[in-house]
């Protein structure tokens, strides 16, 4: 998928090529076939985040589905180039020269950029949907490359709105011989990039173990499916009893140490059932299961960080101690649960102390 993400950018930037040396009087049938490709990064974007949120593509009817519409404009361009030399070039006149946009026009001008900015919106709904389940799941997020995804979501419908603004103000020509292109190449070497940076090339068993990490997430989904009617089976006692079991576990037994805690993990510790453990944390302690176990490790920061035999150690060491497995995760755990920075914090303890003495 992401070998087709670089690739489709790059035919709009080729294309504006032809319009620059006038060579489309020469391949008429040319025009818009970069747009009709272009738009199948809509839907072939989603599978891709899909995939990078732990959903494997499998070439299934539903699926095959979402490329419907980039078919059509794929037609829209067939009947163009089969509509005769003649027609193409008068098509190309009027494009090139700004008339009367006819509805043939407006879809190899605007049609592409339309279907990407709908498939760009559906795949932020669902990647905010699935971090949203992730955080009653998992305590870390940094590994699920899900910044990388969010980051990629951005420059997306960034792009796709400046694209949308030019379109209004400005001639369609102007739009296709200068922003595609400009917009077109900072896609494109953004891909890679940022691909790279993070670490997303991967071998087929580098891609395995990464979606094994997602595997978590898949089975709470469809546990949650399979029991959405069974939480109410769950009687006031015994979430009282299961919740007093969790705070013993955390507070007693330091559950929160482990770095690879996770849902299915503190399942196995405490024998309580996955989809129980989410509705007491939700319900009993007003938190999703992130924001619960990072509160505990950020308590035994607190607590590492007074004590004087901890006290040659650095900051980012203990926080790995405490159970946090990525410095950012601390970062902002530790924000939000202590309201300032674990620097502003060790200040804050190190002028108490002073002012005591």
């Amino acid at each position: 998928m992401l070998a087709w993400l670089i690739l489709l950018p790059a035919f709009p930037v080729m294309a504006n090529y032809l319009f620059y040396t006038k060579g489309v009087f020469c391949f008429p049938f040319s025009l818009f076939l970069s747009q009709a490709i272009f738009s199948f990064f809509g839907p072939i974007y989603l599978l891709y985040c899909k995939e990078m949120m732990g959903i494997p593509f499998k070439g299934n009817r539903k699926q095959l589905l979402h490329l419907l519409p980039c078919i059509l404009v794929l037609l829209l361009w067939i009947n163009y180039a089969v509509s005769g030399e003649i027609s193409q070039h008068k098509f190309v006149e009027g494009f090139l020269l700004g008339g009367e946009m006819t509805f043939a026009m407006v879809i190899a001008s605007g049609g592409a950029t339309l279907i990407v900015f709908i498939y760009i919106l559906v795949s932020a709904h669902l990647v905010h949907k699935r971090i949203k389940i992730s955080k009653d799941i998992f305590t870390n997020l940094e590994t699920l490359k899900i910044n990388y995804i969010r980051e990629f979501i951005w420059v997306m419908i960034i792009e796709i709105i400046v694209l949308a603004i030019a379109y209004s103000f400005t001639p369609v020509l102007y739009v296709d011989l200068v922003w595609v292109p400009i917009l077109g190449n900072t896609m494109y070497f953004y891909i890679i990039y940022k691909s790279y940076n993070y670490g997303m090339l991967f071998s087929e068993k580098d891609y395995k173990v990464y979606k094994d990490l997602y595997e978590p997430l898949n089975l709470y989904i469809e546990e949650s499916e399979s029991n959405k009617y069974l939480k109410s089976a769950l009687s006031s006692t015994q979430m009282d009893g299961y919740a007093a079991l969790l705070k013993e576990g955390f507070e007693g037994k330091h559950w929160h140490l482990d770095p690879e805690l996770n849902l299915n993990t503190l399942s196995a510790k405490s024998d309580i059932p996955t989809h129980y453990i989410s509705q007491i944390i939700n319900q009993k302690f007003k938190k999703n299961f992130f924001d619960y176990v990072n509160f505990y490790r950020v308590e035994a920061f607190k607590i590492m960080l007074k004590d004087p035999a901890f006290a040659h150690i650095k900051l980012e060491e203990l926080a790995y101690m405490c159970g946090f497995n990525s410095k950012a995760t601390f970062q902002r755990a530790f924000k939000k649960h202590a309201g300032m920075t674990p620097s502003q914090y060790q200040n804050s303890e190190i002028t108490s102390s002073l002012a005591g003495n």
